[in-house]
């Protein structure tokens, strides 16, 4: 579970930052990074996935196109994005516990470098 790392000091999380913390931690797999700063976000439902843009903080969904302001999708894109590292063989984004270290003794990538798992199996680390 995501303790109160969106929280400052003296300021309590709102309800729309509680349920993004609950979207994540219960669907958080189902969270994809697309491309740069947008991600896909699914509904508390489940039944419909959102674009979520980071740069900008919009999210598709009605509650922001309602109010403008950032949504529970937009804070659960916000910690997919904080929990993911870069392949460095595809160079997509991956949760780090879904990356898999290179050791000192591969030719092709450096020693900490970090690849997905269809990435790892290409290039011989797993």
């Amino acid at each position: 579970m995501i303790e109160k790392s969106l929280a400052r000091p003296g300021r309590t999380r709102s309800t729309r930052e509680e349920r993004g913390i609950a979207i994540f931690d219960e669907r958080g797999d189902e969270i994809e990074h697309v491309k740069g700063w947008t991600w896909l976000v699914p509904s508390c439902s489940g039944d419909v996935l959102y674009g979520v843009d980071l740069k900008s903080e919009s999210c598709e969904c009605p509650d922001f196109e309602g109010r403008g302001l950032p949504c529970e999708h937009v804070y659960a894109a916000r910690i997919a994005r904080s929990k993911s590292g870069e392949c460095s063989g595809c160079r997509r984004k991956v949760r780090y516990r879904d990356l898999h270290e290179v050791g000192d003794d591969h030719l092709t990538f450096f020693e900490c470098d970090a690849l997905c798992e269809q990435c790892a199996i290409d290039h011989g680390v797993l």
